[in-house]
């Protein structure tokens, strides 16, 4: 009998036969026996009275650990480096420009990154359990990424100078700070929900430490 697959993130169904994308949130499929039981699954285990194993446990809503806190924070930086300097102009006029001026005076794909790390925030910030962080671990490095990427595509294809054009364009500290920042939010995202073999540092239902540790 063939595999399932799964996506992600709506947790519709399909086989292999079908594809390796859902046509509905664009995300590659998965095999349905590497993704997390699903809320609905988890609910059922708790109206039976099973208690979930530590990595399924809802975290408090406050607690930062294991890039709960590092990312959205590292998002939020990077939305506000959207405003920094990013590019001056010497020609027609002296005028420096952050990434919200560049988006909206003639690259508006730079928005795509400011949205991301927008997205960023709630995406993470709802997740309640080390399993569920761990589950957004591509969507979130995908938002993470964006701004980088736009970067990059600055630094090797200025979008205002050509062979029969200059505007005396230069990069400023904003884009070189939303780049690192945008990669470290990555890194961040690949190490989402942290390791399962390990679970010392999660709180137990009481607050204190337990020794949650996998063989």
């Amino acid at each position: 009998m063939p595999t399932l697959l799964a996506c992600p993130f709506c947790r519709e169904l399909f086989t292999p036969s079908e594809g390796d994308q859902c046509p509905h949130c664009g995300l590659m499929l998965v095999d349905l026996e590497k993704l997390p039981p699903s809320a609905e699954a988890r609910r059922e285990a708790e109206e039976a009275g099973l208690v979930d194993p530590p990595e399924l446990e809802a975290l408090g809503f406050w607690y930062l650990g294991r890039g709960r806190g590092a990312l959205p924070m590292l998002a939020a930086a990077g939305l506000a480096l959207f405003a920094a300097p990013w590019a001056r102009l010497e020609r027609p006029d002296e005028v420096t420009l952050s990434g919200l001026d560049l988006a909206r005076t003639g690259v508006p794909w730079l928005f795509g990154g400011a949205v991301g790390l927008f997205l960023l925030v709630p995406l993470v910030w709802s997740r309640r359990s080390v399993v569920e962080l761990r589950g957004v671990r591509v969507i979130a490095a995908t938002l993470s990424v964006m701004t980088a990427l736009e970067a990059a595509a600055l630094f090797f294809w200025p979008p205002l100078e050509s062979a029969h054009y200059s505007s005396g364009l230069t990069y400023r500290w904003g884009l070189a700070a939303s780049l690192v920042t945008s990669l470290l939010a990555t890194v961040q995202s690949a190490r989402l929900g942290g390791r399962l073999d390990d679970l010392r540092d999660l709180p137990t239902r009481s607050g204190r430490s337990d020794q949650h540790v996998l063989h």
